[in-house]
């Protein structure tokens, strides 16, 4: 019994010289699909640092860096420290980061496209400014990025449109019209009203 508790003292003692690694300060900005991390640690010797994004892309690997997701939605992002000569000295925090398409600019190249009214309740409509004929895609989005709606995919003559729109059985909320015109992309926040 005695040996026994002068090794768990021993082992006490032993790991009180060891310093731990901490992070004291992990941040992340959403912008858009795009976040901005950095983390604040120490303890560590020789320190590696990591992101997870928690979408199953690869995991960065520096103390700041930037990430665009796929589509909008809530992702839980980890940031990794570790003492890359101590595997035992290592601390983890996560948290949950809702990203959005509100940021992207709501222009592509000189074309547009405007929503009226928004927020909306019944019917919408999607005002498209062309300036010459293109092959032009409108999709609705929920906040989890599936998509609700095609609106349109077909071939547009320059010029303005107006595509009214009166989805059936849409639950309030936030959703996303996405525009796509001869590959480009750009996308903008509409809100569904219950009343």
């Amino acid at each position: 019994m005695k040996k026994l508790y002068s090794t768990i003292v021993l082992l006490g003692i032993a790991a009180i010289g060891y310093a731990q690694c901490t992070i004291s300060n992990a941040s992340v900005t959403p912008t858009g699909l795009t976040v901005n991390a950095t983390m604040t640690a120490a303890g560590a010797a020789f320190p590696g640092y990591g992101w997870d994004w928690g979408d199953a892309t690869t995991p960065s690997t520096s103390q700041t860096a930037t990430h665009t997701y796929a589509a909008a939605g809530t992702y839980t992002v980890c940031a990794i420290y570790v003492d890359i000569t101590n595997t035992t000295c290592i601390d983890t925090l996560c948290q949950m980061v809702t990203v959005s398409a509100v940021g992207i600019v709501e222009t592509v190249g000189a074309n547009t496209i405007s929503v009226t009214p928004n927020p909306f309740n019944t019917t919408t409509s999607f005002n498209v400014n062309l300036t010459a004929s293109s092959d032009v895609e409108i999709t609705v989005y929920d906040v989890m990025g599936q998509k609700v709606e095609t609106i349109r995919d077909e071939q547009m003559n320059a010029g303005k449109h107006e595509i009214a729109w009166t989805p059936a059985n849409l639950a309030a909320g936030v959703y996303f019209v996405q525009m796509t015109i001869d590959g480009k992309v750009t996308t903008k926040r509409i809100v569904h009203s219950s009343n």
